[in-house]
């Protein structure tokens, strides 16, 4: 414990930052400032799908609805008043007079529609949950092959008024008003994106990343993008056109970039930070140990995995031998996970057989996932055509540099190794390289895991449909589809829930994943730091956080 307390000189040099310059100007401390759980990847709601990132487009923009800061459901947002039709598939929504862009103007219901417009023509990881609407995934399978064919008026997406906005769906979606809080949901400002509007050959229209950047990001939000040293800071200043700006309670927020997990701890010790978002590995553990007061842990809303390419090639073109369910199933079934939250994790998680979270879903009866056992696993990959692991290529495991992943990836290759007799090697990444190859599939077995979005276990099964963007496995089964797409129209919620449960069954068995816990959440803040609830979806909408200070 005692190398916790030693600071070194590239740290000092961070502490000094803290009343930092951006483009050689000095500016205050901030009001509250938190170390993310990762580096910003992306600023376009379009693009992000890690927490990271859906935790800032909180406090940039605002959606239809947004999260209660408490109890983080949806409750009214940019819109003040919904009008839902009795068979609740058409949403009405009426826009707050008062509801403003950053730069003054006033958020109008064609935002809406461009903005929803645009993840149908570029899509992104969640465009696939606007086809819940009349029309979008026609519209945007079209658009992809003939953009001057598409027709967006067939789309159920309308502004009756300036201020109104008119949506349709297919059939009743439960978590309509979620997903209407979610950040692929926002609304966009068209005349800030225009300059960096980009047309290819055929005429599909794209926007380059400038427009996410300072001075041109424009947003709805409780806080405006300040400024963005990239890799080290971002600055977010409250918004005095937000419509609610009452409830803003902070000025001023700092975002730190520290990937080095002691360098995190180290700055908030020092008192160069108020929260930190995602203490784990030896310093998290070695706190709990402690009992620190300001250290706390509560349960997650997601699942640490593997996962596994089911493509029929390697990406050097090799025959890929995890395109056999068999094999998929020895690994998983070889890897005992028990001694990687005993020793290396450290923070009371459970082991994980299933990939949605045993017990986050009241009603959701959890189907059986594959248990430890050794001799099966050896029994499925001598049937695969691999006895005692003779003729098995060499593969890699590759996972990001960050936290423990490096750790846990040796002790599941000594645990293959041993139990299957195969050779893995392993490939550690920084983590822009690992997202990228992850997304596309550029890998044999990945580091992943995934936190749910909204309140309903289709946030899990969602992002393994053969569709969805999210679907990093490259895995497709028709009977899951299927059944996703059943439980999507069922109006009996229990017979629903069956069905996802039926889904969730097939994945496990089929085994594109390997579940190895359940996440806990863990933060760090003392007791003057207000506004953080400690629930599991580990969302925090950032206007309600407020430090005392001397």
């Amino acid at each position: 414990m005692r190398r916790l307390w030693i600071i070194p000189l590239g740290l000092i040099a961070l502490l000094a930052a803290v009343i930092a310059w951006s483009g050689g100007k000095t500016v205050p401390r901030a009001d509250f400032t938190f170390i993310n759980r990762g580096d910003v990847g992306t600023l376009d709601p379009n693009r992000m799908s890690w927490l990271q990132d859906i935790r800032l487009a909180y406090a940039l923009w605002e959606g239809l609805y947004t999260l209660d800061p408490a109890t983080l459901q949806p409750i009214p947002g940019c819109a003040d008043t919904i009008d839902i039709s009795p068979d609740r598939k058409t949403y009405t929504f009426h826009l707050r007079p008062n509801a403003r862009w950053s730069d003054g103007s006033a958020v109008m219901a064609a935002d809406f529609v461009f903005a929803w417009r645009r993840m149908l023509r570029e899509p992104g990881d969640y465009t696939y949950l606007f086809f819940y609407i009349v029309g979008a995934r026609q519209y945007s399978e079209q658009y992809q092959s003939d953009p001057n064919a598409a027709d967006f008026d067939a789309v159920a997406i309308h502004a009756t008024d300036p201020r109104t906005l008119r949506v349709t769906l297919e059939h009743p979606v439960a978590f309509f008003a979620d997903l209407c809080a979610f950040p692929p949901f926002f609304p966009l400002n068209e005349k800030s994106m225009r300059p960096f509007e980009k047309r290819d050959s055929a005429g599909r229209v794209s926007y380059g990343r400038g427009f996410t950047r300072e001075p041109h990001l424009v947003g709805n939000g409780p806080y405006h993008l300040l400024f963005w040293d990239f890799k080290r800071r971002l600055r977010l200043e409250r918004s005095e056109t937000y419509w609610n700006v009452s409830q803003v309670h902070s000025r001023t927020i700092d975002i730190l970039s520290v990937d080095d997990p002691m360098a995190s701890f180290q700055t908030y010790e020092s008192g160069g930070a108020d929260w930190v978002a995602d203490i784990t590995g030896e310093i998290a553990a070695e706190l709990r140990i402690k009992g620190r007061p300001d250290l706390h842990i509560f349960p997650g809303f997601g699942t640490y995995f593997y996962s596994i390419n089911c493509k029929p090639n390697l990406p050097d073109g090799h025959k890929n031998p995890f395109a056999d369910a068999r094999v998929r199933r020895a690994f998983s079934m070889a890897v005992d996970k028990n001694p990687i939250v005993r020793t290396i994790t450290r923070m009371g998680e459970q082991t994980a057989s299933n990939y949605i979270p045993t017990g986050i879903f009241a009603e959701y009866p959890s189907p059986n996932g594959l248990s430890f056992d050794v001799t099966k696993a050896r029994q499925l990959l001598a049937e695969a055509g691999y006895p005692d692991g003779r003729g098995f290529p060499h593969v890699t495991l590759m996972y990001n540099n960050e936290a423990h992943h490096g750790d846990v990836a040796q002790n599941v290759q000594h645990q293959w190794s041993k139990n299957l007799n195969v050779s893995v090697g392993l490939e550690g990444l920084e983590i822009k390289v690992f997202r990228e190859r992850l997304h596309n599939k550029d890998y044999a077995i990945a580091r992943a895991s995934w936190i749910g979005d909204y309140n309903d276990p289709s946030t899990f099964t969602d992002k393994y449909l053969s569709y969805s963007e999210n679907n990093d496995s490259a895995w497709s089964n028709a009977e899951y589809d299927r059944l996703c797409r059943r439980a999507a129209v069922e109006g009996d919620a229990k017979k629903r829930l069956d069905m996802l449960a039926a889904a969730e069954a097939i994945l496990l068995n089929e085994a594109p994943i390997i579940p190895i816990y359940y996440y806990v959440n863990a933060y760090l803040f003392r007791g003057n730091v207000h506004g953080l609830p400690l629930n599991p979806r580990n969302m925090v909408m950032l206007q309600s956080v407020r430090v005392g200070r001397p």
